[in-house]
């Protein structure tokens, strides 16, 4: 998250006294704490995320769920990862500001690659939706932040491979132009490499 201070955030706010005022933000990573499940399963619990930032298959090997799918032929075993829903959250805390500050500061996320389809929830509220993986999203998330107390972030990502399905069967006259892989990759901004 990125809080911008009043030079670069309020267009009624004083100009700055020199143009390094101007770059001046703070950076506050939101790193930590991370919990995914699968969101379609209604006795899914939230387990830790290995690391981030992360993937569903790295985080399924280190929870003891999945096998890793580059030994063997353990990649049979887990197409079904690509085609269910997944649901990542974490809590975070507002940044420290005085009355002047709260009046004049700006707080964004930045979101710098979430994986296509996904939905992005902050304290209850939808902030965001994206369907392209390979566009940088920033939200201004000033008035939903807490003034006190944890903030929940929470995402759920949509199966890429059903959605593009869908499109597939949506544009029937849509000539593809597919000649090797899953015609459904081609309806889809997702690196082309997260198919089989």
């Amino acid at each position: 998250m990125r809080t911008e201070h009043p030079f670069s955030s309020n267009p009624q706010a004083p100009c700055p006294s020199s143009s390094s005022d101007m770059l001046q933000h703070t950076t506050i990573p939101i790193n930590k704490g991370w919990t995914f499940k699968q969101a379609d399963k209604e006795d899914s619990k939230f387990l830790p995320v290995a690391q981030f930032p992360t993937n569903i298959h790295l985080d399924l090997i280190a929870n003891k769920i999945i096998e890793d799918p580059f030994i063997g032929k353990n990649e049979n075993d887990v197409q079904w990862i690509g085609e269910v829903p997944w649901v990542y959250k974490t809590l975070f805390k507002s940044p420290t500001l005085s009355a002047e500050e709260r009046a004049n500061v700006k707080a964004v996320l930045a979101f710098d690659g979430l994986d296509t389809y996904a939905t992005v929830v902050l304290n209850g509220k939808e902030i965001l939706k994206t369907e392209n993986m390979f566009t940088p999203e920033r939200v201004d998330v000033t008035t939903y932040l807490k003034k006190q107390g944890d903030n929940e972030l929470e995402i759920t990502f949509d199966s890429a491979y059903l959605k593009g399905c869908a499109l597939v069967e949506k544009y029937p006259d849509h000539h593809w132009g597919c000649w090797n892989g899953d015609t459904s990759r081609l309806a889809v901004r997702k690196a082309q490499y997260h198919w089989v």
